[in-house]
């Protein structure tokens, strides 16, 4: 963070939300005291994170080993789409899944260590994890969350930079790469002139048929009126029928641009499709868990039965052996009264 002390920034953007601008304006002031005004004024620039901003520098600052995860998927990620191997980029992609849950839990674990009134359902942990998955492809949003001075949660969509929640892309700013710019230009340059050739190519391969249909049409032309009109009609529309058929034939190239963001999509395609599968296997092994969980359930009921039946009947031979002692005691205290009678 430029002038910024290492240790400063690790204190501020973990302190709460909240503290943080009251603990920026403190150390500025205590580097201004200290005779460090360009210090001081760098930490004055700081600005106050989100709360998911905050969840991902307490991450980056309490669980560096977590990030380099993160950073070693990224790098195997872009490996496995530059050499189009679909086998692990569908690995990765659900490796990729887990992680992002993994990380936001332990954000959210982190947070409650902090704050320990935090309630971990009430925070943004979806904003966390599309924080964490744009720094997977946009090199400055990883480098904000390895430095843990991330200010505000990003998505990112698949083109273009990653964009904070809330903002919108401007369509009027120019994209200032010199050699976009010029494929574009190639590109639009090449269409036109494909469409030229085509268009010449017409009118050659028209100007060709047109003379060969009056070559052959010409002896009937000399010999009838009515016949010469009818094939002097056939013989202009011959032309036409020819340019559209090579119209039809001569096709426009694909702009670089379009193929490029073809290829991104199937890209996306796949990995959609992976993570589908992904979520089907997840879903099948939820279902055949929640069936033996219904049977354990089942069987744990009549478990419940017999112990209840089987209780009902010890509880009721208790009361008859109670009754039975009762009736014994009673017997005896006759029997001994009889016997103090009989020996008075």
């Amino acid at each position: 963070m430029g002038e910024v002390p290492e240790e400063t920034v690790r204190e501020l953007y973990t302190a709460l939300p909240e503290e943080f601008t009251a603990a920026r304006d403190a150390a500025a002031a205590a580097a201004k005291a200290a005779g460090h005004g360009a210090q001081a004024t760098a930490i004055k620039r700081l600005r106050r994170p989100t709360v998911a901003a905050w969840l991902v520098n307490l991450l980056a600052h309490r669980a560096p080993d977590r990030i380099g995860e993160l950073t070693e998927l990224g790098a195997a990620l872009r490996d496995a789409q530059r050499q189009l191997r679909g086998a692990d980029l569908r690995t990765l992609t659900v490796q990729r899944r887990e992680l992002l849950s993994a990380l936001a839990e332990q954000a959210a674990d982190l947070a409650v260590q902090a704050q320990p009134t935090l309630i971990p359902a009430k925070l943004p942990l979806t904003e966390v994890e599309q924080t964490l998955a744009a720094a997977l492809a946009d090199d400055d949003v990883a480098a904000a969350v390895r430095a843990g001075t991330v200010v505000k949660a990003v998505s990112y969509t698949g083109f273009g930079a990653a964009l904070p929640f809330g903002d919108e892309p401007d369509d009027n700013e120019p994209s200032g790469d010199a050699e976009t710019d010029a494929e574009t230009d190639d590109e639009v340059e090449t269409e036109t002139g494909g469409r030229a050739a085509a268009r010449g190519a017409v009118r050659a391969i028209g100007g060709r048929a047109a003379t060969r249909t009056a070559a052959r049409k010409g002896p009937a032309a000399a010999t009838g009126g009515g016949t010469t009109a009818r094939k002097g009609s056939i013989t202009a529309t011959e032309p036409a029928r020819v340019a559209r058929t090579a119209m039809a034939e001569v096709k426009p190239p694909v702009p670089v641009g379009l193929r490029r963001e073809l290829d991104a999509a199937r890209d996306a395609e796949q990995r959609a499709r992976g993570e589908v599968a992904s979520a089907r296997a997840a879903e099948a092994s939820a279902v055949d868990e929640l069936a033996q969980l219904r049977d354990a359930l089942a069987a744990l009921e009549e478990r419940r039965g017999r112990a209840q039946q089987e209780a009902n009947g010890l509880r009721a031979a208790r009361t008859a052996a109670e009754r039975a002692l009762a009736a014994a005691v009673r017997r005896a205290a006759k029997a001994q009264a009889a016997i103090d009678a009989a020996t008075a």
